[in-house]
């Protein structure tokens, strides 16, 4: 769940005054929940958005499971169980279960917190144990009974049984090994401690093994960087911040460590002491701490897997604290701090501990855009080219954020540069950057949206260079045709220069899907991993196949283009056989005459809007056929689909594309949320109580049996506003 697809995205709609909130993180040691709220306001919250919990289960173990590293050590910690029965807190839909009774195991009890998990791996379990009963009882089965048949498949798969929390079973289990997969970067935060503790009462023999058996904590503090420019971004750091530990999905240039790696500490999962660790971090460079980073290596019996910065490990990253800066921290000195290691959470304070007050934070895309070294550089170069060649007399920054390609058009020499953005609390640090650069007189930044400026309240005449970023990895779906048209029409001379110039967008047909992990057949998992609409991948990282070369979709010339909806129907060839399923998609950017950039998934470094990727039914296809593809765009949506007609009915798969139930329930809670929301718009006083359990949820979800991202992101519509 995220704001734009609980709150919709009116892109130009005034939205009602409302308390602003803040962050105090004095509440990161005592999050608990004020007297004054009602309990049934607390209970309905924490129901609904553990049904978004619930819902987010799939993708949280199908990202686990994609992992070949952590998959690797599982497998590794799994074999010693010969022998003994297993009770997994999450069988990530079934693998683990079956992967248990694989190596020898006598029994396997997954009990499933999330529905949508549970009849996941009720499904993959009951795949491959009927495969096996064919196998071995051939054609008998045809001459048994219906009822013959049901009795000999359950006794053939009664090794594995999936349950919920609330299983009558449980009281009756003693199993010899407890497993629990689904850690996150935060190490205690999704609730290990609590599930061990529940079923040290219900389930577990009194001896019983503990998978992940311990943990050793490191930590050590870093500042950030900004390498990809050459201007100052400090100021943007009052941004980066989180109720919940991040993780750090940053390569190592983006930060510089001022301390030594520590070891912090060792968590005991098979016995789990709260307490409190204070370590001094060795200060090796002088600089500003921003924040603390900390790992972990996890000892899984027989083996031990850590998610240190660099590792190989890429489902769990290391994990960042914030804290205020604390500048001037030089080498000889130690930086103090101490680790809170409670039930629910394990989090790390600098002594003395944080104070500031925090609101906004950067949406998820902005610190990637500002740290790409590509796009920075590309821009930087042709705008000191098209500001040589063509002096303009003004140039308008549409979009402008915190004012980064402003800085470069006035040190490539504009005389003057005005920019615009919506978001106040950006443009204000905006001016922070700008005036730390010394470019102030240079340049004029605005907050408001570029249909909203006027002339000459703020623009003196016509700019006759335009200069933005306002896309997305569909190009167009933050609206950059909209506000274009309103620019050309109103904002820029008739003849003004547009950087970038030109545009096209691009596509493949892919095969993507999962068809065997440990040998299990997964093939129903794939239904799991649909989305009605595109989504953000980086075609990096993902087993993908092409089925199709490259084709060309859409062209705009951003001097001309205009919002106009238009359909291309495309006849692909196809390059190899296999189920087409999804179209994968990027752009290609004419800055000017001479430099092009690409997101595609071909580029020798990743620029940061990475790709997109659409699910379309699956098709079986053979090499060097014509694929009857249909692209189409509203001026600010992309979108694919087959052309029914042309596709015989063979080619179909009969496999169901998507689980209408987990759609359904999609929609249905975002319906309850917008409702939430509505009402809360009207009701200050209902407003504050909502946004104060939303911070405390966020701080410690493991209390509350809440998924850490859907109690981040509900959180962060009442602290964005």
């Amino acid at each position: 769940m995220t704001a734009p697809e609980v709150l919709g995205t009116a892109p130009h709609a005034e939205s009602p005054t409302l308390p602003r909130i803040t962050f105090d993180p004095a509440l990161l040691d005592d999050p608990s929940i004020p007297e004054s709220i009602d309990a049934a306001m607390i209970d309905g919250l924490k129901r609904h958005l553990q049904g978004y919990s619930a819902h987010r289960a799939p993708t949280n173990s199908l990202a686990r499971i994609e992992d070949e590293v952590w998959m690797d050590a599982w497998d590794s910690a799994l074999s010693a169980v010969q022998g003994a029965r297993v009770l997994l807190r999450g069988s990530e839909l079934g693998l683990f279960a079956l992967r248990a009774v694989g190596h020898g195991a006598v029994h396997a009890l997954a009990v499933e917190s999330s529905p949508f998990n549970a009849r996941i791996a009720m499904g993959i379990v009951h795949k491959h144990f009927l495969k096996q009963w064919h196998t071995v009882h051939g054609s008998d089965i045809q001459r048994w009974s219906e009822d013959e048949r049901r009795a000999s498949f359950e006794s053939y798969a009664d090794t594995v049984d999936i349950v919920s929390t609330q299983s009558e079973r449980l009281a009756d289990a003693a199993c010899d090994y407890f497993v629990f997969p689904a850690i996150d970067h935060s190490l205690l935060g999704t609730g290990i401690v609590k599930a061990v503790r529940q079923h040290r009462g219900q389930g577990l023999a009194a001896d019983a093994r503990i998978l992940p058996a311990k943990a050793t904590v490191f930590a050590m503090a870093i500042q950030w960087a900004y390498p990809a420019t050459q201007y100052q971004l400090p100021p943007m750091n009052q941004f980066r911040w989180s109720l919940y530990p991040q993780a750090l999905n940053l390569s190592s240039e983006n930060w510089i460590a001022l301390t030594d790696p520590v070891r912090v500490g060792e968590i005991n999962f098979e016995d789990f002491v709260e307490g409190t660790w204070d370590v001094e971090l060795p200060v090796i460079k002088e600089g500003t701490v921003d924040a603390i980073i900390y790992w972990f290596n996890l000892e899984l019996g027989n083996a031990q897997i850590d998610n240190a910065p660099g590792s190989a490990l890429k489902c769990i990253k290391p994990a960042v604290q914030y804290t205020d800066p604390i500048e001037g921290v030089k080498p000889g000195q130690s930086l103090a701090i101490r680790a809170h290691v409670k039930e629910d959470r394990l989090y790390l304070q600098t002594q003395p501990a944080a104070t500031q007050l925090r609101a906004q934070s950067l949406p998820s895309w902005y610190l990637p855009m500002l740290l790409d070294r590509r796009r920075n550089h590309a821009y930087c170069a042709s705008l000191e080219r098209a500001i040589a060649s063509r002096p303009p007399e003004l140039v308008l920054d549409i979009g402008a954020g915190c004012g980064l390609l402003s800085m470069m058009a006035a040190g490539a020499r504009a005389a003057q540069v005005v920019g615009c953005e919506v978001n106040p609390d950006i443009c204000s640090a905006g001016h922070e950057v700008i005036g730390l650069n010394r470019l102030g007189e240079n340049i004029t930044l605005i907050n408001k949206d570029c249909r909203d400026l006027k002339i000459p309240e703020d623009l003196a005449r016509r700019a006759d260079l335009a200069v933005f970023e306002l896309f997305d990895c569909s190009l167009i779906g933050e609206g950059v045709l909209h506000f274009l048209a309103h620019a050309r029409e109103h904002l820029l001379t008739e003849n003004a220069c547009y950087l970038p110039m030109a545009a096209r967008i691009r596509a493949m047909v892919i095969e993507y899907r999962l068809e065997h992990i440990w040998g299990i057949d997964v093939n129903l998992l794939n239904p799991y991993r649909f989305s009605p609409s595109f989504i953000n991948v980086d075609a990096s990282t993902l087993p993908y196949r092409r089925l199709t070369e490259p084709v060309d979709l859409f062209a705009f010339d951003f001097s001309t283009a205009t919002a106009k909806a238009d359909e291309k129907a495309l006849l692909v060839p196809s390059i190899a056989a296999g189920t087409a399923g999804a179209v994968m998609f990027w752009f290609d950017l004419q800055l000017d005459g001479t430099t092009w950039i690409s997101n595609g998934p071909d580029a020798s470094d990743s620029l940061h809007w990475k790709q997109g990727l659409q699910f379309l039914p699956e098709i079986s296809v053979d090499s060097n056929l014509e694929l009857p593809l249909i692209a189409s765009h509203d001026g600010s949506r992309l979108s694919f689909q087959w052309k029914q007609s042309a596709i015989p009915k063979e080619a179909w798969s009969t496999l169901p594309r998507l689980d209408p139930r987990m759609l359904a329930a999609a929609k249905e809670l975002e319906q309850q949320t917008c409702g939430l929301l509505q009402h809360c718009t009207q009701d200050t006083d209902e407003y504050l109580k909502v946004a104060e359990l939303a911070k405390r949820f966020a701080v410690e979800p493991a209390a509350h049996d809440l998924d850490p991202v859907v109690a981040q992101n509900f959180a962060a519509i009442f602290l964005n506003n």
